[in-house]
């Protein structure tokens, strides 16, 4: 790819290479309907013109003009956030990692600890035009990717609470609290895309940790998913939140809400305990 080479170069930015990428993979995917004016006064999107321009320009004047395309335009099939995640890149207010691998969970988790989540591009043929991790080309990929950096960015609280979560669940991990359950091959996997490929609100994340948990005991104990787990395993679990509680320097009122992801009380009201603790420390991150 051309723009690969300019990028390799340090023609173009990071964010700009990803932005070409995506421009210049909708235009040839749909052709002068690959974007339409975003408001009744705005220019009508210029596919020649912009082609050009994207193979041609660099610097400053590049990233000048992907600022307004992006801003102004409604793109073919693609949700609004991939745009304003572009937009956000190139302007600087996003500080997005470019890639050109797929990199492994726990990096993703290291990364968006550090407040950042990675935007890989795959441009090299025949690589690009072949399936990427259930993506269907890289340019899918790319779209997943951006909307993920959308959800982990558009809201700046939420973005310190989803930060502050993974670094609790990065220290959990690496204090071996999961281990045991980590053998279990689709426990794994379900941990492997809470840390990496869950951007959500950090109650829906924990809930999720705690489902993913008891399917997996359930298959330990050779159940179906409509059976209750044995006095003896429910204890375990109880033990692990507790465990989890102490690492996290819990208050006693936020353990009690974190042990009542359990049962059946857990309810608005204890939500919003474990709410106000992501949301009032994710500031340490």
């Amino acid at each position: 790819m051309h723009q690969h080479s300019r990028w390799h170069e340090d023609e173009i930015s990071d964010a700009a290479f990803a932005a070409s990428y995506f421009l210049l993979w909708q235009m040839d995917r749909h052709g002068t309907r690959f974007a339409s004016r975003n408001h009744r006064y705005g220019n009508t999107p210029d596919h020649p013109l912009w082609r050009e321009h994207l193979l041609a320009a660099h610097g400053r004047a590049l990233d000048e003009s992907l600022i307004d395309w992006l801003g102004d335009a409604r793109f073919f099939k693609i949700t609004p956030s991939v745009p304003i995640a572009l937009l956000g890149w190139v302007l600087g207010d996003w500080p997005l990692t470019l890639l050109t691998r797929i990199p492994s969970p726990l990096e993703v988790l290291g990364m968006q600890i550090q407040g950042t989540r990675p935007v890989t591009v795959i441009s090299e043929f025949p690589r690009a035009v072949q399936p990427v991790l259930g993506k269907a080309n890289g340019f899918e990929f790319l779209i997943h990717d951006l909307e993920h950096a959308w959800k982990f960015f558009h809201d700046p609280t939420e973005h310190q609470a989803q930060r502050h979560f993974f670094r609790l669940l990065q220290r959990a991990h690496e204090a071996g609290h999961f281990t045991a359950y980590l053998h279990d091959a689709m426990f794994a996997e379900k941990f492997d895309y809470l840390i990496s490929d869950m951007n959500t609100h950090p109650v829906h994340g924990l809930r999720y940790f705690h489902a993913v948990l008891v399917e997996c005991l359930l298959r330990r104990e050779g159940k179906s998913l409509r059976e209750p787990l044995s006095g003896d395993t429910k204890q375990e679990i109880l033990q692990l939140i507790r465990q989890l509680a102490t690492l996290w320097q819990l208050e006693q009122q936020e353990t009690n809400a974190l042990l009542a992801l359990t049962g059946h009380d857990f309810g608005e009201a204890t939500a919003r305990v474990l709410e106000q603790y992501f949301f009032t420390e994710g500031g340490i991150c």
